[in-house]
């Protein structure tokens, strides 16, 4: 097995596990949250860290960029020339991190305003002083964990953070519990942001006793690395978009509707957040297997593990929104209480963003190891398009309306364009409409599916506890999963691949 390989699946085991072990956690501590916080601090506190995720425009898409620049000398096991990057990175990201401290400090005067005085000042500004102070760590510590990324052992880093975070998760139901309040919530916030930082400078150590990084050194070479720049000023363009379409739904819902529909917003979207983060997971690492394989040549190969790759996602993507949408509600009612519940047209705006954001997955994943970042206008009129008919939205329609901003921009960005450009720039192909007609399939089949698994659903029990939604849903999941497969091998030959390969495998172990 090949090292990308084995990396690749380590990667994948460890984001699974500690995928189920939060999906737990965070079912139970945010029912704890609500109970103890309240709808309206609990809004202010999912605003806060959404308007502090504002703040990761401020890389610029160096992130990206050093990564991709990274992926050569990490093959070529040049230490000088990843110790001379990471300087670089060093430099760049202190100079930007005192201005994400700066910035920060003086927006935080000007939040109570924002949201219309909803709490106490001093409540609000404290609040964003504490996020940004957690923030402000990715900048001037964390900044190495790139070179892990780059390296295929994001494991190493999911295993850290999801181990502090679910400590921190721990201590806060304590806290809260033995009536310390918002303040001791957020002291902990703070303290496990840098207990994160503790842990992961000495596992970069540990891993890299050779690399030593210095501010000077990066910024006497900041003139040697004129493509990184160039990258750079490309990828800031896609970063923007990126962050508009994760990070202004609830800050544009905090402002112009109120903080408690941004409890009721974020309940849904922690469902969604955790299907699009365990199909994110199955994939861990999958950026930097695919720069290295892309580093191999192999064009009739690269496109083959494409259409591969992106048949298993449709697969997942399929299953995942199907279901969701059969159990989002009576788990809502179940976990929260019925007065949780949102419309159902809403919620299936935010399961089609959430199908095209897992369709985006494998299409950007080639596109960022081509380093293919060209296509600056298509990031600008997806930002643009989500804001602006988002705010519009919000005014005219309410929460519907901020949903549809995200759905219509990823929908004309990433199904019309992103793909043409993959297939033209980077397999230089002319056969994108084969992508189209297999997602065609993919939909048509699932249409199919999702009927005859409704109907089956309606033959069981009601679900009157957590303890039997689980159930069902689990038995329903496979046997959604078992009717999507069994229809689309006949029709998808890369499926039809992937599934020989996982059986040659088992056959072997065996």
């Amino acid at each position: 097995m090949s090292e990308r390989i084995k990396h690749g699946l380590r990667n994948a085991k460890t984001s699974l596990f500690f995928y189920f072990l939060m999906l737990a956690l965070n079912i139970f501590s945010r029912k704890v949250f609500l109970e103890h916080l309240g709808d309206t601090v609990s809004g202010l506190t999912t605003t806060m860290q959404f308007t502090i995720g504002l703040f990761n425009l401020a890389d610029l898409g160096i992130s990206t960029a050093i990564i991709y620049a990274l992926f050569k000398p990490i093959y070529d096991n040049d230490r000088r020339e990843i110790g001379r990057i990471i300087s670089l990175f060093c430099y760049l990201f202190r100079l930007i991190g005192v201005g994400v401290v700066a910035v920060g400090a003086v927006l935080m005067f000007f939040m109570p305003a924002f949201l219309d005085e909803q709490l106490p000042a001093s409540t609000v500004m404290i609040s964003f002083a504490c996020f940004l102070a957690t923030a402000s760590l990715s900048y001037f510590v964390n900044y190495k964990q790139y070179l892990l990324s780059a390296s295929q052992r994001g494991y190493v880093i999911v295993r850290i953070f999801n181990l502090t975070t679910v400590a921190k998760i721990l201590a806060q139901m304590a806290a809260l519990w033995s009536e310390g309040g918002y303040f001791a919530f957020l002291a902990i916030e703070v303290a496990a942001a840098v207990v994160y930082s503790v842990l992961l400078e000495r596992r970069v150590r540990r891993e890299y006793p050779w690399l030593h990084p210095s501010f000077r050194l990066g910024r006497s070479i900041r003139g040697y690395y004129g493509s990184v720049f160039k990258n750079m000023r490309q990828i800031v363009s896609h970063k923007f978009a990126a962050v508009v379409l994760t990070q202004t739904d609830s800050v544009v819902i905090a402002h112009f509707i109120s903080l408690t529909t941004v409890t009721m917003y974020y309940n849904y979207a922690l469902i969604i957040s955790k299907l699009s983060t365990f199909v994110a997971s199955c994939f861990s690492g999958a950026w930097a297997g695919v720069g290295n394989l892309i580093s191999e040549g192999d064009r009739d190969k690269i496109h083959h593990v494409f259409k591969q790759y992106t048949a298993v996602v449709l697969l997942l993507a399929g299953v995942l929104c199907g279901c969701a949408l059969l159990f989002a509600d009576p788990f809502m009612t179940v976990w929260l209480g019925e007065r949780y519940v949102l419309d159902r047209a809403t919620f299936m705006c935010m399961l089609g963003s959430l199908y095209i954001a897992l369709l985006r997955q494998p299409v950007s994943v080639f596109l960022n190891g081509y380093g293919l970042y060209g296509d600056v206008w298509s990031a600008w009129t997806e930002a643009a398009l989500n804001i602006v008919i988002s705010v519009a939205g919000s005014i005219w329609f309410g929460l519907i309306g901020v949903v549809l901003g995200t759905l219509v921009s990823t929908g004309a960005v990433v199904l019309l364009w992103k793909p043409v450009y993959l297939y033209r720039a980077g397999f230089c192909r002319v056969g994108v409409l084969s992508f189209y007609l297999m997602l065609f399939k993919y939909l048509a089949l699932l249409v199919v599916a999702h009927v005859v698994v409704g109907r089956l659903l309606s033959l069981a029990p009601a679900i009157e506890s957590l303890g039997i939604f689980f159930a069902e849903a689990i038995v329903t999941a496979l046997v959604y999963g078992a009717i999507y497969l069994l229809m689309l091998l006949p029709v998808s030959p890369a499926l039809r691949s992937v599934v020989m390969v996982v059986r040659s495998k088992v056959l072997t172990r065996g």
